[in-house]
C-alpha cells in the first residue's frame, strides 16, 4: 500500500531539472514579485553575512576584507567567497538573479543526490516522496535566494556524509568494495569533499573530524584494513588541502586559526538568548551582539567591535574566547542547560519560546517548528514500523547518526540564527528518512544492492 503518489519521476536528469526549475522560478517570483509582501530586493541587502562583499573586494583587488582599507577577516571561511567572485564581476542589478540560477542548480544536484541515495538505500517510490518532501521545504528557495552558504553546505555534506556511509556499508556486507583505482578515487574524493566543507562554515571542521573517526574506529573494530586505510588517505588529503588557509591565517594573524574564528562571540550570543543561562541576558530592544558583548565584558557597541556578525580585532577574539572557556569552567550546569534548549530550538524553535530571554514571535519560527514537527513524526513512526527489520534498523542508525554528527557541533554556540540555517544541511537525510515511513511497507524494499549509488 502505498500513501503518496508522485510523478513518474525515474531518472536522476529529471529529478535535477524538477528541483532547479522549482528553485529557479520561486527564487525570482520572490526577488521580483515579492518586495511588497516579503520585504526583500532585487539587490542584496544588509542580512547575509558578508561573503557577497568578500567576493566584490577580491574582484577589486582589495585583499580578503569586507571593505577597502578595512581589517583582514579571520571568521568568514574562504571556498564560498571565491565562488561568488564570478557572480561579483557581474553589475549589481544582475547579481542576485546570476546567484540564483547558480544556487538553483546546486539545489537540483542536492536532488540528485537524495534520489540516488534513497533509491539505492530503499527503492524508487521513497526516493520520490523524499524529493518531493525536500522541495516543500520553503527554506530551500528562501535560502537559495540568499548569498549565504546553506546550500553549498547541504551539498557537500550530503555527499561527503554519502561517501564515507557508503564505506560503512561495505563493512557489515552491503556492496562490495571498488576496483584499486575507484577506491584511490573514492579515498581521495572524501579527503576533498571534507576539504571543501571545512572551508564553508569552521563547525564543519569538527563534522569532517567526527566521520572519519567514526570510520577509523569501524575500521578497527571490523579489521577491515581498507576501511581503514581510507579513513587515514581522507584525513591526510583533507589536511593537505586546508593546510594553505591555515597558514595564511598564521602568517596574517599570528595565530592557529585551522578555518576560521568566531566562536567567542557566538557562545556569548546564545547565552543571552535564553533566560537564566546568565544573570543578565538580553533586553528587549537591545540587539543579540550587543548583549553578548556585554556578558563577555566587553565595552561598546557591536557597531565598534564587529563586522558582518564578527568580531574586527583578533586580540578581543583571543579575550572572548578565553572568557568563553572560564565561564564553561566556572558554569558547566548553565552550559549543559544551554544545550539542551538549543537541542530543542535547533528544530523546534517555538517549543522553547517561555524560556526565551526576549519573547518574539514570529510566524517564521511557526512554520519551521510545525514543518519540523510533521518530518520527525514520520521519521518516529517509521522507526516504530520496522523496528524489527534489521537491516532497515542499520540504515536508520547511520542517517541519525549524520544528522546528529552535523547538528551537535552548532548546540554549545547559537541555533537562533533564522531561516533554518544550521538545520539545513540535516534536510537531505530527514527528508529519506520522513519519505521512508510513507512510501511503503518494508516488504516492498530493495535494501542496498552489491552495486554503490556512486
Amino acid at each position: 500500500m502505498r500513501f503518496v503518489r508522485l510523478p513518474s519521476i525515474n531518472r536522476e536528469r529529471d529529478v535535477f531539472w524538477l528541483c532547479f526549475g522549482l528553485c529557479l522560478v520561486v527564487c525570482l517570483l520572490i526577488i521580483f514579485l515579492g518586495p511588497p509582501l516579503f520585504e526583500v530586493s532585487q539587490y542584496f541587502g544588509k542580512a547575509n553575512d558578508g561573503y557577497i562583499e568578500l567576493a566584490r573586494s577580491l574582484v577589486r583587488g582589495d585583499g580578503y576584507v569586507f571593505e577597502q582599507g578595512g581589517p583582514a577577516v579571520f571568521h568568514r571561511p574562504p571556498l564560498y567567497p571565491v565562488m561568488l567572485v564570478p557572480i561579483a564581476f557581474l553589475p549589481d542589478f544582475l547579481q542576485r538573479p546570476a546567484l540564483i540560477l547558480v544556487q538553483s542548480a546546486l539545489v537540483g544536484f542536492i536532488g540528485v543526490l537524495i534520489f540516488k541515495i534513497a533509491k539505492y538505500l530503499f527503492n524508487v517510490s521513497v526516493a520520490r516522496i523524499s524529493v518531493g518532501l525536500f522541495l516543500l521545504n520553503p527554506w530551500v528557495y528562501w535560502n537559495a535566494k540568499n548569498p549565504m552558504t546553506p546550500i553549498v553546505q547541504a551539498m557537500l555534506y550530503t555527499l561527503f556524509a554519502a561517501f564515507v556511509g557508503s564505506e560503512l556499508l561495505v563493512i557489515f556486507g552491503r556492496g562490495t568494495p571498488p576496483s584499486r583505482i575507484r577506491l584511490w578515487f573514492k579515498r581521495l574524493a572524501i579527503g576533498a569533499l571534507a576539504a571543501a566543507l571545512a572551508l564553508t562554515h569552521g563547525a564543519m571542521l569538527a563534522v569532517n573530524i567526527a566521520l572519519l573517526l567514526v570510520l577509523l574506529v569501524a575500521g578497527i573494530a571490523r579489521r577491515n584494513r581498507q576501511v581503514l586505510k581510507t579513513s587515514i588517505i581522507a584525513a591526510v588529503t583533507m589536511s593537505v588541502l586546508i593546510a594553505p588557509w591555515t597558514y595564511r591565517n598564521w602568517a596574517v594573524f599570528h595565530r592557529f586559526i585551522p578555518i576560521a574564528g568566531g566562536g567567542g562571540l557566538a557562545y556569548f550570543n546564545g547565552n543571552v538568548h535564553w533566560a537564566g543561562i546568565v544573570p543578565e541576558p538580553q533586553r528587549k530592544g537591545e540587539s543579540c551582539t550587543d548583549a553578548g558583548l556585554r556578558s563577555a565584558g566587553i565595552k561598546g557597541k557591536e557597531a565598534a567591535h564587529t563586522h558582518w556578525k564578527g568580531l574586527k580585532d583578533v586580540e578581543l577574539e583571543d579575550k572572548v574566547n578565553k572568557k568563553m572557556v572560564e565561564h564553561i569552567r566556572a558554569h558547566p550546569g548553565a552550559f549543559m542547560k544551554k544545550i539542551l534548549l538549543n537541542a530543542v530550538e535547533y528544530y523546534f524553535p517555538m517549543l522553547t519560546y517561555p524560556y526565551l530571554a526576549v519573547k518574539v514571535f514570529s510566524i517564521e519560527s511557526f512554520v519551521i517548528t510545525i514543518f519540523h514537527l510533521v518530518l520527525w513524526a514520520l521519521v518516529l513512526f517509521g522507526i516504530w514500523r520496522d523496528r524489527k527489520e534489521q537491516m532497515h534498523s542499520l540504515l536508520t542508525v547511520l542517517m541519525l547518526g549524520g544528522i546528529g554528527l552535523y547538528a551537535v557541533w552548532f548546540l554549545p554556540f547559537a541555533t537562533f540564527i533564522g531561516h533554518s540555517l544550521y538545520t539545513f544541511g540535516t534536510m537531505p537525510f530527514l527528508s529519506i528518512l520522513a519519505a521512508r515511513s510513507l512510501a511503503a511497507k518494508r516488504s516492498e524494499m530493495s535494501y542496498p544492492s552489491q552495486t554503490s549509488f556512486l
